[in-house]
């Protein structure tokens, strides 16, 4: 393995920006990273330095290989857990399973994929996501990639309320400022049917296309609201779970002196 590449594993509740940002703190170089993980997100992060640094495009370049569910019933302005609810089933409900799938291999091949709202792409200046807090008409900016595999699981009808239960714990794991009591009220005020149904799909995409992006985009197609959850990026390029450093195991000293050694940094908004 290259030494000018090193494989973290990103634990939710952290942010890829702050990992490169540590790093080069603890090894005084500069550092870089190939692609940025959702605060909900899990997995490998790829950070530069040395020879490296510089060749950041060359590996953003890679595919990216993520495992994730989609949990049905329920849409939010995130396309996420870590959203406020915009839209929910208020019965019971079905999806016919040979039609859904046959709608998500439809975005197997070329795809054009509309930005999510709340995005760190930057138009004059400013991330959609600061747009969209601050009360301002988001862009309309497009990304055109390739999705190259996608492996379907089956449909599983699950409790709601077990489901918004693990979704509250995770949400708990977030530091910073994402809304997260606004959310949780949302939430809880929300009359959800009894069951949501949940879909665990296996998606090998290229440089920065949303797995957020193409769960609103099936969820659009197939009329039924739906968001992201448990997501894990698996494999960005060459690397996985394998080649992985875990981030209490090269800064255990760093994290023992500071628990919040790891929490985000965020520009303050209104």
């Amino acid at each position: 393995m290259n030494n000018d590449i090193l494989p973290f594993w990103q634990e939710i509740g952290t942010s890829t920006s702050i990992i490169a940002k540590r790093v080069s703190e603890k090894l005084r170089v500069p550092t870089s990273h190939t692609g940025t993980l959702d605060p909900m997100a899990s997995g490998v992060v790829l950070i530069l330095k040395g020879s490296e640094y510089f060749n950041k495009e060359k590996y953003i370049q890679n595919f990216k290989t993520y495992n994730f569910d989609i949990l049905f019933g329920f849409s939010t302005d995130t396309h996420d857990s870590l959203g406020l609810i915009e839209e929910f089933e208020k019965d019971d409900f079905s999806i016919d399973e040979s039609y859904l799938k046959n709608v998500i291999s439809s975005f197997r091949g070329h795809y054009k994929q509309q930005y999510p709202d709340f995005s760190s792409k930057k138009i004059a200046g400013k991330s959609l996501w600061e747009y969209k807090r601050l009360g301002l008409e988001v862009p309309e900016v497009f990304i055109e990639g390739e999705v190259k595999e996608i492996k379907i699981g089956n449909i599983l009808k699950v409790n709601s309320k077990n489901e918004v239960q693990d979704i509250f714990e995770k949400i708990n794991l977030i530091k910073g400022n994402f809304r997260q009591d606004e959310i949780k009220h949302r939430y809880q005020e929300t009359n959800f049917c009894s069951h949501f149904l949940k879909l665990n799909l296996e998606v090998e995409m290229s440089r920065g296309m949303y797995v957020r992006g193409l769960v609103r985009d099936i969820c659009q197609k197939i009329k039924i609201p739906g968001i992201v959850i448990n997501l894990v990026r698996v494999k960005d390029g060459n690397y996985s779970v394998t080649d992985c450093v875990l981030l209490k195991d090269f800064f255990k000293d760093e994290i023992i002196s500071d628990s919040n050694y790891f929490s985000p940094d965020f520009k303050p908004l209104p």
